[in-house]
This record gives C-alpha cells, sequence and structure tokens, in this order.
C-alpha cells in the first residue's frame, strides 16, 4: 500500500494535470476571442437599462451621469432605477436627477417594507423587467462608471448576429492601496476566464454589472428561476441560456468602450464577504461546472496543504515550490492577454504576492460558501 506523502504528491500531479487543461483551454478561448470593432451607428433597437440599488448615494448621481451621456438616440433607451429600500438618500438624489433631466426616460421604482427573502437583487431586477418596453435588457450595478460609447458596442455586436446574450468585461479603477491593486489581476484573471469560457462552448460564470440579454430571452427561460440564491442574476441565467439555445446563443463582447468600471473592495473583511457570496453560487450549478470548480479547488488546497507539511517533512517543500511556479507558468499567457486587452500591463507587479495569496483565499471562500453566512448591502444572507 502506498505510504501517504506518496498519495499526496500523486494527487497533487493528478489535479495539477487537470487544472492545466482547463486553464490552457480557457487560455486558447481568449486568444481565440477576437477584439470586436463595432462599425454600426444606424441603431433601431430598444434597449432597458436596470440597476438595483441600495444605499448608493455616493455612487448613483455618476452612474447616471455616465448614462445619459451615451452615445445612442435617447428615445431608444430607457433606465431603471430600482431602489431596494435604501436608508440613505439614494431616492431622493435619483428623484432630484429625474426632474432635472426630462429629455431622458428615467424611471425610479422603490421597493420598501418588503418581507425578508434571499433574492433581494433578483426580485429588483424582475420588477423593472416587469415594466420594461425594451428588446434588450441590460444591467449593470450602481457603483459602476461606463464610456459614452458602453451602450452602443452592445447593440453594433446584437443587431447584426442577434445573439441571446451578450457578456461584458468588468475592470477595476482608482486603486489605491497594494490590496485593491492585487485584487484587480486576480479580478481581471476571472474576465479573462469568462470570455475565453464563453468563446469555446463552455461558459462557467458572468457578470450581472455588464450583462445584455433579450427580453423574450428571459421570459422563455423563465426568467432567473429559483429564488434559494440571493445572487445568481446573472451566471445561472447565462447556463439556462445556454443549455436551451446552445453555446452560439452567448457571446462575450471583447472591446474596450464595453468595459465598465468599478471599484476593488477596501478592507479584508467586504472582500471576503463578496467572494463568500460568489462562492455561494457554487452550489446551485450544473455538475461540469462544478468539476472545475473541484478541480481548482483541490489544486489549491493540496498545494498550501504541502507547504505545511513541508514542515514536518521538508523534501515535500522542493515539489511545492515547483508546483506554485509551474502553476504561475500556466496562468501568465491568460494574464498578459486579459493585461494587454485592459491596458494595465502594470498589474504584472503584483503578480508575486497574488501567487501564494490565491490559493489561500480560494481555500477560505470556497468553504464559507458552503456553510457561512455573509453580509451583502447591509443585509445578512443566512446558509
Amino acid at each position: 500500500m502506498a505510504d501517504p506523502i506518496t498519495i499526496f504528491y500523486i494527487l497533487l500531479i493528478f489535479f495539477g494535470v487537470v487544472y492545466y487543461f482547463i486553464i490552457f483551454g480557457y487560455t486558447i478561448g481568449w486568444y481565440s476571442l477576437k477584439t470586436y470593432e463595432p462599425v454600426q451607428s444606424n441603431f433601431q433597437t430598444k434597449a432597458s437599462i436596470i440597476i438595483a440599488a441600495r444605499n448608493e448615494e455616493q455612487n448613483i448621481e455618476n452612474l447616471l451621469n455616465d448614462l445619459i451621456l451615451q452615445d445612442y438616440p435617447t428615445e431608444l433607451y430607457e433606465i431603471f432605477i430600482v431602489n431596494d429600500n435604501s436608508t440613505d438618500k439614494t431616492a431622493t438624489i435619483v428623484e432630484s436627477f429625474i426632474s432635472q433631466h426630462p429629455e431622458n426616460q428615467i424611471k425610479l421604482i422603490n421597493i420598501t417594507k418588503e418581507k425578508p427573502n434571499q433574492a433581494y437583487k433578483k426580485k429588483a431586477i424582475n420588477l423593472a423587467i416587469d415594466d420594461s418596453g425594451g428588446d434588450l435588457i441590460i444591467t449593470t450595478d450602481a457603483d459602476c462608471r461606463m464610456g459614452k460609447k458602453w451602450l452602443g458596442s452592445f447593440v453594433s455586436l446584437y443587431e447584426p448576429e442577434r445573439p441571446r446574450m451578450i457578456v461584458g468585461p468588468v475592470c477595476f479603477h482608482n486603486e489605491t492601496s497594494i490590496f485593491e491593486k492585487i485584487q484587480t489581476l486576480e479580478f481581471l484573471s476571472l474576465i479573462a476566464i469568462t470570455g475565453g469560457a464563453i468563446r469555446i462552448g463552455r461558459p462557467i460564470m458572468c457578470n450581472g454589472a455588464n450583462l445584455v440579454y433579450e427580453k423574450k430571452t428571459f421570459l422563455e427561460v423563465g426568467g432567473f428561476g429559483s429564488d434559494a440564491f440571493s445572487s445568481g442574476d446573472d451566471v445561472f441565467l447565462l447556463l439556462k441560456i445556454r443549455k436551451k439555445f446552445g453555446y452560439k446563443s452567448v457571446r462575450f463582447l471583447k472591446n474596450n468602450s464595453a468595459i465598465v468600471f468599478t471599484e476593488a473592495k477596501k478592507s479584508v473583511r467586504d472582500f471576503f464577504h463578496q467572494r463568500t457570496r460568489w462562492a455561494s453560487k457554487n452550489k446551485g450549478y450544473d455538475i461540469k461546472i462544478l468539476i472545475v470548480s473541484f478541480s481548482v479547488y483541490m489544486t489549491n488546497l493540496l498545494l498550501v496543504c504541502g507547504l505545511m507539511l513541508s514542515i514536518i517533512y521538508a523534501p515535500v517543500f522542493k515539489f511545492i515550490i515547483l508546483g506554485f511556479i509551474l502553476k504561475s507558468l500556466i496562468e501568465l499567457p491568460i494574464l498578459i492577454g486579459i493585461g494587454n486587452f485592459v491596458k494595465r500591463s502594470r498589474m504584472f507587479l503584483y503578480s508575486f504576492p497574488l501567487i501564494f495569496l490565491y490559493p489561500v483565499y480560494i481555500i477560505i471562500t470556497g468553504a464559507l460558501g458552503i456553510i457561512s453566512s455573509y453580509n451583502w448591502k447591509g443585509r445578512t444572507i443566512k446558509k
């Protein structure tokens, strides 16, 4: 019978090889994903932009200013702000903005005195969709910023090709601390994986901060579905559309004008609450995505366990360091690709600490996503 150290080596090699093929596939997908250059300007599609907002008095006016300045016919898009029980001045600011810009189609929907539930954001978006008149539903977050060609870039892809869903890129900005810059690099890797996975027909995630889908398609697949998860207004809808209409129904828009910008978390506490919320959705994934998630989790878990094991059994140390080096080399091409795309190549300066921090955070948030509650927008979401 093999000794425990040999079994450990075999497991790490096995999951390391699986991890290599997973990342290699997404890397091939990212590099084969051509940058889309919008050529259309004679738009005809009516779009409904939906923002679920809770306690966003610091951000909502900046977003609204970005939205009304879109290089897109004013009569062809409407803006819904769904005020989700805000306890600050969010609603007052939106109302004032609406009165100052009567030429724009902006509507405020207030949610008040509701019964507690898990799916606050999905309920907010559903209310706006029910009231929307657009052929396209576009969701973003209240703390996001975008350029004036943002909306047009999506419609330029949609009108000639008619995909059911278009996933857009998201990037952090205004970083001031090393912690925020490390988050940016890690988050960019997720965006590249998102695009690469969609390109090879194996979507595993998307971000509701920059997401477009047909209203008729949303209705045909039965909307978001279960309210068992607090979020899921993005990835679960993507998977439903992919399952019903095939992989060609979902596209990733690789275009700089389509990027929305948001800010990294300021504190470690807020970071872990966010990532725990993301990880909590793993329980709703299908078996193929669970296999991917499990393989990634096990690779990182074994590397961290190996470091701890090397304290009492020194020969393991060289093997584990080699594992970290190989893992970094596997990830490097996709990081270079997304860094060049968003013009943030200097972010590679923070790749070294990320090499060792990433596995630890994956292990912690993966476990917390299954067993722990988390705070979201001032609410405690329980398991």
